[in-house]
């Protein structure tokens, strides 16, 4: 029997028998094909076939028989491999049969050079059709063994990549089944993806045989490293602590620590960022304050994010001041001056936000939002030339809409009508907001422009019922100080009704207030109704909405209600409220 038929008859006999019983067969006739001397084969990880679910999945063209590798097995006479090639081909093809010429030695004298430089370029298909016009040029070529192997190796690496790459987890498992030779240590990135395979189709502990056939078989510590943190973002804790046991020891630590303390840095922003409820226990965190206090920056604003979703801002501020030592980066300036902010310590987080106004526009938001709490609502203080400059300029900056109306109303109750207009009015340009309209509508009233305040109320009323109230309210302005003798009504008045009226024409609102406050019983209802005017001039808008209130229930008017309105648009309008917003 000629060697042909011989390896021919065995491989049959592999399909048919198994290839232990094949193998034997062979011996005695056939020499084992040679090895390099100290060239042992690296034993790759055996998947088991994928399942019929598995594979029905999968979007597997019907294609032409590739025998490649086939060929490539033969000539090494790898009869094993060559029967195991056989029995896939046949599960993919059945009507195929093996190429009689499967054992037929290559005469071939053509020079590889210009198919190795395709290969190089990794233009795979290109270098087929190339084999294939040589084949069909000299029937007798057949690629190098070298070449044929790389090739079949490459195209096999590229498909497992490109279906990773597209999600298709089962055909990844299908092709990595047929091409078990490749899963070995120095193919990790294939390794790799065959265990984002296994979890993409919830089976973990399949993902886990691949994981640990790396511990324990490769040697590269990057690679190991980068194993044991590929896990830990797919399987539960549990299980990456299994993993990270099979680390090397090193000194007093071990090889993973590392990812145990990335496990308990995620464990923390979860909480942080609401994801989860499970707080890190009291060694986990101490471990990340160790850290944090050794100079690790990251770890810092990470505890001080931690106590600030607690809203235990005097922690949040010092592990943020720690971090911002450490390095000032943009998020941890941030934090800081959230921190400052709710802790109560506004001018050191005006400060710190107006320094590192340039790093970040949450920072200048944050900033904005500080200085406009504190120069609007009942507690408004009045702004400095100097600082009123510093605002002015961040809100052009970032064009911020609340900016401007929080500054429009600031320069409203400093009496400087004209330029809270032009503020005002720049909010509206660039978001339009019912409070800036308001502001707008009852500073144009206060400047005379009744065409103005027509008109905006008119453009905007269908959107905010806060300007709808106005339009019902009139075009009168009880806020004027002309308006206080039509306000306090005629008849007799006493001396102190008419010092008070004065005060208030002039502009003293305060004094006003104060003055009538000291003869409220005596006073008829128009002064009681001047009197919540000139509180609410004086902007203190809480004692002006008590006077409203009860003149509502006494004598109703519509100024009343003006003044109603007017006092609760300022109370809303109150920036605080956006901290929580």
């Amino acid at each position: 029997m000629s060697l042909k038929s011989l390896l021919i008859s065995t491989i049959a006999a592999m399909v048919v028998l198994g290839p232990a019983k094949a193998q034997n067969a062979l011996k005695s006739d056939v020499p084992a094909p040679t090895q390099q001397p100290g060239a042992a084969r690296e034993v790759g990880l055996r998947l088991a076939a994928p399942t019929s679910a598995t594979r029905a999945s999968s979007q597997t063209a019907a294609k032409a028989v590739d025998e490649s590798a086939l060929r490539y097995y033969a000539g090494q006479g790898d009869t094993a491999r060559v029967a195991a090639e056989i029995r896939r081909l046949k599960t993919l093809h059945s009507s195929w049969q093996p190429p009689e010429d499967l054992f037929n030695p290559s005469g071939a004298t053509i020079d590889e050079q210009p198919l190795w430089a395709l290969f190089t370029a990794k233009r795979y298909e290109e270098l087929r059709e190339r084999i294939a016009t040589l084949q069909a040029e000299r029937p007798d070529f057949a690629p190098s063994a070298d070449l044929a192997s790389k090739l079949v190796q490459a195209e096999r690496r590229e498909a497992i990549a490109i279906a990773a790459d597209g999600r298709d987890w089962p055909r990844v498992i299908e092709l990595a089944t047929a091409a078990e030779d490749l899963l070995v240590c120095r193919e990790i990135d294939l390794l790799w993806r065959v265990a984002e395979a296994f979890s993409g189709i919830d089976e973990p502990s399949r993902a886990v045989e691949v994981y640990r056939y790396i511990l324990t078989n490769c040697d590269n510590s990057q690679e190991r490293l980068a194993t044991v943190q590929k896990a830990s973002t797919v399987l539960p804790a549990p299980t990456v602590q299994e993993l990270i046991a099979l680390g090397k020891r090193r000194g007093a630590g071990a090889e993973f620590d590392a990812v145990g303390i990335d496990m308990i840095r995620r464990k923390i922003g979860q909480v942080s960022s609401g994801e989860s409820t499970e707080m890190p226990d009291a060694r986990e965190l101490k471990l990340i304050e160790t850290s944090a206090r050794r100079g690790t920056a990251d770890d810092a604003a990470l505890l001080g994010w931690l106590q600030f979703g607690r809203k235990d801002y005097a922690a949040a501020k010092e592990w943020f001041a720690l971090a911002v030592k450490t390095a000032a980066k943009p998020k941890y300036v941030e934090g800081y001056v959230l921190a400052l902010r709710n802790a109560g310590d506004l001018d050191q987080a005006e400060e710190l936000a107006y320094r590192h106004r340039d790093a970040d526009a949450l920072i200048r938001k944050a900033y904005i939002e500080i200085v406009a709490s504190d120069i609007t609502g009942p507690m408004a203080k009045p702004l400095s030339p100097e600082r009123q400059a510093r605002l002015e300029d961040v809100i052009n900056k970032d064009r911020s809409a609340l900016g401007a109306q929080a500054l429009g109303w600031s320069l409203y109750n400093a009496r400087s009508f004209a330029l809270a207009r032009a503020w005002f009015e720049r909010s509206i340009a660039w978001a339009p907001s019912e409070e800036a309209v308001v502001g707008l509508v009852v500073t144009a009233r206060r400047l005379n422009d009744n065409a103005t305040a027509l008109a905006t109320v008119n453009a905007y009323k269908q959107h905010y019922p806060a300007v709808a109230s106005l339009d019902r309210l009139g075009g009168q302005d009880p806020t004027s100080p002309r308006s206080a003798r039509r306000v306090a009504g005629g008849g007799v008045m006493t001396s102190a009704m008419r010092e008070s009226v004065r005060l208030y024409e002039a502009g003293k609102f305060a004094e006003a207030a104060a003055l009538l406050d000291n003869h409220q019983r005596s006073m008829p209802v128009g002064m009681q109704e001047l009197r919540a005017w000139a509180h609410y001039n004086a902007t203190n808008y809480k004692a002006a909405g008590e006077i409203f209130s009860k003149l509502k229930t006494i004598k109703p008017s519509k100024t009343t209600e003006h003044g109603e309105f007017l006092v609760e648009i300022q109370t809303r309008g109150n920036p605080h409220r956006w901290w929580y917003n």
